[in-house]
């Protein structure tokens, strides 16, 4: 496969894990494993993600199908969720980005966006530097490492 992948048309949601009440909260890790496996054959390759989701379970889930395949043959589309930011943080989105990518396993994410417009001006001034970082893009297109 390419090293850049085109962009998606379809993501898959990885919602479904976590046991916190949400919609197929109680999906386990075995359970998803095979739509993981059927997804990536089939060429579904941008998964969806983000923290408040089990808060972190479906990170964690996704990030140890994610290990098992070549960074090049997927896209991660993750999200900032101001409402789990700690309100002591210097930079919660930083800090948020940082503790999804240590569990998506990821060293930038394709997309990276704010999951709720709850004070959307503050949080869109803290992704400009991360999107400057070359931490997020496609592909890890325009990284400065």
């Amino acid at each position: 496969m390419s090293r850049y992948l085109e962009n998606a048309k379809i993501a898959l949601g990885a919602w479904a894990r976590g046991n916190d009440g949400t919609f197929g909260g109680s999906l386990s890790a075995n359970d998803l494993r095979p739509v993981f496996d059927r997804a990536m054959e089939l060429g579904l390759t941008l998964w969806d993600t983000a923290y408040v989701y089990g808060m972190g379970e479906s990170e964690m889930t996704l990030g140890g199908f994610l290990r098992t395949v070549s960074r090049e043959s997927y896209q991660i589309s993750a999200k900032f969720t101001p409402q789990c930011a700690s309100p002591r943080a210097e930079n919660a989105v930083i800090e948020m980005y940082r503790e999804s990518a240590h569990l998506l396993g990821a060293e930038y994410m394709d997309y990276y966006w704010i999951h709720n417009p709850v004070c959307a001006p503050r949080w869109i001034k803290e992704l400009i530097p991360l999107a400057k970082s070359g931490k997020i893009g496609i592909n890890g297109l325009g990284r400065h490492n």
